[in-house]
């Protein structure tokens, strides 16, 4: 992919680049969201999960001119079931297509593994994410208070999409 002179290409994760999602992942929630330290432990616990035992899922980096701009995962929950995780794209990459470029290769390795059904957890605020979301087909089917992630009240949403594989 080639936009504005930049080249853009999503690529399987590479040793280091998990701590890299945890990295990005805790900076922003931090900064933009009042997320505290111990959200910090659940980006690393889970990535840390996820590298010890990845069957079944994967964990796409979007890089552009070399440099790390966002992350998709997919962790396997059981043979009909994943999750979609780690999404994150830099504010400094946003608007290129390279989240529509993230969630689709997530969905197409959904697909590709025969996943039927696939859910993720997002939070109220995250409207552009929401917006992608929506697009590639979830749908909310719960929501709930969180106290224990940020220094404010945070409502979670947990979103879902049923596919068929081809």
């Amino acid at each position: 992919m080639n936009t504005d002179n930049h080249v853009i290409r999503i690529r399987e994760s590479e040793p280091g680049d998990a701590g890299y999602v945890a990295y990005m992942h805790g900076q922003y929630y931090w900064k933009n969201h009042g997320f505290i330290g111990k959200s910090e432990y659940y980006f690393i616990k889970n990535l840390a999960d996820f590298v010890r035992d990845p069957e079944g899922g994967g964990l796409w980096i979007a890089d552009v001119d070399g440099k790390i701009a966002g992350s998709v995962g997919i962790v396997r929950v059981d043979n009909q079931t994943a999750q979609f995780r780690w999404f994150l794209v830099d504010k400094n990459y946003r608007r290129m297509g390279i989240g529509t470029e993230l969630i689709n290769t997530a969905l197409d390795f959904c697909r590709e593994h025969h996943y039927t059904d696939i859910f993720l957890w997002t939070f109220k605020g995250l409207d552009e994410a929401r917006r992608l979301y929506d697009k590639a087909g979830f749908v909310q089917i719960e929501e709930k208070p969180n106290h224990e992630w940020s220094s404010v009240e945070i409502t979670e949403q947990k979103l879902a999409l049923s596919i068929v594989s081809q």
